[in-house]
């Protein structure tokens, strides 16, 4: 299919570079952390034995091996380059690609099953993406992804968000995206489901722990592992940084317990159906 030009390109090209960067550093942190829903997005898309399922921005593959694991057929797709080859390392069983998920390179109706583990918000156009997955999805398959709940509802992203709200600068100069947390409500995901045709939409919000060794290890783990709070704290001046990291020790200082420092978050997790 041909990609027609968007208003969020510059956001595009700058997630490509900036997740084949920290891929490493990705893997071992993010991905680390946010598989802890991977069985209940499985569930979900009903994967099970001889399954064909899309992981798609696949990342660092561990949403796929899981999927293997259960003997799902599995094919993944992601931008960034470093991040396809290291779920090529992880997953030697599947069959992964470097694309676009605005643009599919797969036949229409190829696969039983789809899901999008916390890449919804990393499309430059969240609603062509979804409707891609619904041309290559077979009738009666499912479909899910996942979105950050906002920071009312997320200790983790609020404390990361808070710190730079008080004492820096949220402004700075990142190309544009669309809304970070645009997907954190149920009606919208709902709405955005159905409008691309997909019925029995199911939505359900489920909890991730961050763990840290200790509270310093916070703000140094987001800067090296994250798409855009990485940056967001980088391109910070050095003052504001110093108060950023004081305000987010302290903050993460009240999730202290006996294994470490392990701060809540959570996901929205959207799923429908092709009928």
């Amino acid at each position: 299919m041909t990609s027609d030009p968007t208003p969020y390109s510059a956001f595009q090209q700058f997630e490509r570079e900036r997740f084949s960067l920290i891929a490493q550093d990705y893997d071992q942190a993010i991905a680390a952390t946010t598989s802890q829903v991977n069985d209940a997005l499985l569930d979900a898309i009903k994967v099970k034995s001889g399954v064909k399922l899309l992981d798609v921005a696949c990342g660092t593959g561990w949403l796929s091996a899981a999927a293997i694991k259960r003997q799902a057929i599995v094919t993944g797709l992601d931008y960034a380059e470093n991040m396809v080859a290291i779920a090529r390392e992880r997953c030697p069983q599947g069959r992964f690609y470097q694309g676009d998920a605005l643009n599919l390179p797969f036949d229409a109706n190829e696969f039983e099953a789809i899901v999008c583990n916390l890449g919804i918000l990393h499309f430059p156009e969240p609603e062509r993406a979804i409707a891609e997955s619904f041309r290559v999805l077979k009738s009666g398959g499912y479909y899910a992804f996942t979105c950050w709940t906002p920071p009312t509802r997320n200790p983790f992203m609020a404390l990361i968000l808070g710190a730079v709200q008080n004492y820096g600068n949220m402004n700075v100069d990142l190309p544009q995206g669309p809304p970070l947390f645009r997907f954190g409500e149920a009606t919208e995901c709902y709405h955005v489901l159905s409008k691309a045709g997909f019925n029995q939409v199911f939505i359900n919000e489920l909890s991730i722990n961050w763990t840290f060794s200790q509270a310093q290890d916070v703000m140094p783990t987001v800067v090296v592992s994250t798409a855009r709070l990485g940056p967001l704290l980088a391109m910070q001046t050095q003052e504001q940084q110093r108060n950023i990291e004081r305000a987010i020790i302290e903050g993460a200082s009240r999730y202290s317990t006996d294994n470490g420092v392990e701060i809540p978050a959570s996901v929205v997790l959207a799923v429908g159906s092709k009928p």
